[in-house]
């Protein structure tokens, strides 16, 4: 049997980058954020997790992704967009230029849920 469980975290940001890449760069791109970008963002101690998720039945020309960033309050990611997104997405643009552009959206999460089982619930 099976328990919603719900998460109430109402001070977590979602900073959502939506990124449109061509399929021949896919393998460098992905590579680039594993190894290169997503270790810079972490660096800055502003965010405690991430996401890569990419758009299900696209063209195989050109992929849409979109990387979730959250930081667990507000006052993270205005230190974030103060002092270390502008140098970031500048070294981002140099090594791609306009062949991987993307697109930011910055959410406030209202409320989080998962599903868990009575196994799980039990633990606790």
């Amino acid at each position: 049997m099976r328990q919603n469980s719900i998460n109430r975290r109402s001070n977590r940001i979602l900073y959502n980058v939506t990124v449109s890449v061509d399929a021949l760069i896919y393998a460098d791109w992905i590579a680039y954020m594993r190894k290169n970008h997503i270790p810079k963002i972490f660096s800055t101690h502003c965010f405690s997790g991430y996401k890569i998720c990419r758009m299900l039945d696209e063209s195989t020309e050109t992929y849409t992704l979109a990387i979730q960033y959250f930081a667990e309050n507000i006052e993270k990611f205005q230190e974030y967009q103060s002092n270390h997104a502008a140098e970031l997405q500048r070294q981002y643009l140099e090594h791609f230029g306009e062949g991987a552009p993307a697109f930011r959206t910055v959410l406030h999460v209202v409320e989080e849920g998962e599903v868990i089982t009575e196994a799980e619930v039990s633990k606790n």
